[in-house]
């Protein structure tokens, strides 16, 4: 299982060496960090220094995987796979996930994620990749969702269940449709990311959370996420990383 991390600040204050023993506390074998958006590096101070190093090289001397988000947008494919592979490269990273969503169900954004695919993929040839985007395929058929997953290794839909408590229902529907070709066009591993944040007066609980996990293990999947580290640390919310 592993956490999503947005802003390292955000984080046991920033502290490599608090992030390290907190992941292990927690039993994680994997931490996502955010290091990129649009073709533009992420995870830097406002002095312009760049936090994830340390983070990263905390989390492997534990024995943690540790993997970067991207957000794409299709603007301009070509430049957002370039930062991805020396974000990728220069991080050492154990894995890299693509994290494209309404942007991407815009007209003609098919031959943009072949783009990405093609570029990422030849200057990141080994790395494992994921594919991060919505949890209900038949809600968002205008994402190219096979030119993603052709070069992807796994599939991590985010299973938000925003304004809803029933993790399981969703993750269950969300397994089912992933393993339809006529839905998404090729199949990968499905590691769901749950949701462990609040949005407009809802909050996911702790109960979730526990029915989420115990869904993913029932279903045999591989591993699980949850998203983000920054939120279910927070004053108030600790019940969710508990």
């Amino acid at each position: 299982k592993g956490w999503f991390i947005w802003q390292i600040p955000r984080c046991e204050g920033g502290s490599p060496t608090a992030i390290a023993n907190k992941a292990v506390a927690s039993n994680s074998t994997h931490v996502a960090i955010k290091i990129a958006e649009r073709t533009f590096g992420f995870g830097f101070d406002k002095n312009g220094r760049d936090l994830v190093p340390a983070v990263a090289d905390a989390l492997r001397a534990q024995g943690i995987q540790v993997w970067g988000w991207h957000y794409i947008y299709g603007e301009n494919p070509t430049g957002e796979a370039n930062i991805a592979i020396q974000r990728c490269t220069q991080l050492k990273l154990d894995g890299y996930i693509i994290d494209a969503e309404s942007e991407y169900k815009q007209p003609g954004k098919g031959a943009a994620a072949r783009t990405f695919m093609s570029t990422l993929r030849a200057g990141l040839p080994n790395l494992t990749v994921a594919l991060s985007s919505f949890r209900y395929p038949s809600f968002h058929p205008q994402l190219p969702w096979s030119a993603f997953l052709e070069k992807c290794e796994l599939n991590m839909p985010q299973v938000y269940w925003e304004q809803s408590h029933n993790p399981d229902q969703q993750l269950a529907r969300c397994v089912s449709e992933f393993a339809n070709t006529s839905l998404v066009g090729v199949i990968r591993p499905v590691v769901p990311t749950g949701s462990a944040y609040g949005v407009s007066g809802w909050r996911a609980t702790a109960d979730d959370i526990r029915k989420f996990y115990a869904k993913a293990l029932s279903l045999k999947l591989s591993a699980a996420n949850l998203y983000s580290w920054d939120y279910a640390t927070s004053a108030g919310n600790t019940d969710m990383w508990e």
